[in-house]
């Protein structure tokens, strides 16, 4: 007799010994091993034990690339029916551009892209990130199977497919001679990831400044390049500077991309002229004459010039 609920999870066989005895308990036969085997019910749904589950596929991946794997446990007899699963994708979202972004391979539970590199653009998606509903039903996937589910999350990563274009071909700035600091931030676009190297811009001069008096930086957070001028400049030796600046990445670029003239920009310096006070020379200036000099004789004759050459101005 069966005298309490058997479990075959918790117990799938039970090892009896057995005799058989008269009234007295004398024994007559045995004993001998009697094995109880329990008979697996399926009791048991699949369970997805190892969540969260999280995947990423890189933009542009070919048809078929595998992203993830999904894997479902069931306590139920692994040599049944009972315990053997299918997978299904009950929903995407979003659905867009296509409802069926990615296939999942029924028996081994690996989700795979099924749609062109063109449609996997990260740029053109409505949010490049995917949540699919995944379920695990046992019974082979029969309908009268249990099913669990469970969420799949996959990101579609940035390449670096768009390189830097400045917002225009030629950028104006004035600076006062004698005067550091920025005079322009020069601005760019770029449709990569701004969380990623695909995004930063670094900028070089590539001309126009042999006397390093310029310098440039990228603003981290707005990816602006910050012209600055570092040495002084003198608007009597020169009142305008142009300036050639290229943009780059952080990251370099896939291979099939390359950067263009859109990646460059001349930057046109009027330097404006400052009111500079005459200089004396020669400096110091030193005067000796004896101590009976008459009243009214000329000491010393002061010279100055003004540096102010452009301008037409007279010391006194």
């Amino acid at each position: 007799l069966v005298t309490r609920t058997l479990v075959r999870e918790a117990a799938a066989d039970y090892h009896l010994q057995v005799e058989t005895t008269d009234a007295s308990g004398k024994t007559i036969e045995g004993p001998v091993v009697l094995d109880v085997i329990i008979i697996d019910q399926n009791d048991n749904r699949p369970i997805f034990k190892e969540g969260p589950y999280v995947g990423q596929v890189w933009e542009g991946s070919p048809t078929g690339t595998t992203v993830m794997n999904m894997k479902a446990f069931d306590a139920d007899d692994p040599t049944t029916d009972n315990a053997v699963l299918r997978y299904n994708i009950l929903k995407q979202t979003p659905d867009t551009p296509s409802p069926n972004m990615f296939y999942i391979d029924p028996e081994k539970g690996d989700i795979v892209t099924v749609v062109s590199p063109t449609l996997l653009d990260r740029e053109t998606l409505e949010n490049p990130q995917y949540e699919l509903t995944i379920e695990a039903k046992d019974m082979t996937g029969s309908e009268v199977g249990l099913t669990g589910t469970a969420t799949a999350t996959i990101i579609v990563v940035d390449k670096n497919d768009h390189p830097p274009e400045f917002t225009k071909k030629e950028f104006q700035a004035t600076v006062k001679e004698g005067v550091t600091g920025v005079i322009v931030n020069l601005t760019v676009e770029d449709q990569d990831d701004p969380t990623t190297g695909a995004w930063k811009a670094v900028y070089t001069i590539i001309n126009g400044n042999p006397g390093q008096s310029f310098e440039i930086h990228t603003n981290p957070q707005t990816n602006e390049g910050m012209l600055s001028v570092v040495k002084p400049l003198d608007y009597e030796i020169s009142a305008f500077k142009t300036l050639l600046i290229k943009v780059e990445n952080a990251d370099p670029l896939v291979p099939d991309v390359a950067y263009g003239p859109s990646s460059t920009a001349t930057v046109q310096i009027t330097v404006e002229d400052v009111n500079e006070g005459p200089v004396f020379h020669p400096q110091p200036m030193t005067v000796s004459k004896p101590e009976d000099i008459p009243v009214g004789s000329a000491v010393f004759t002061v010279g100055a010039t003004d540096t102010d050459t452009l301008q037409h101005q007279s010391i006194r």
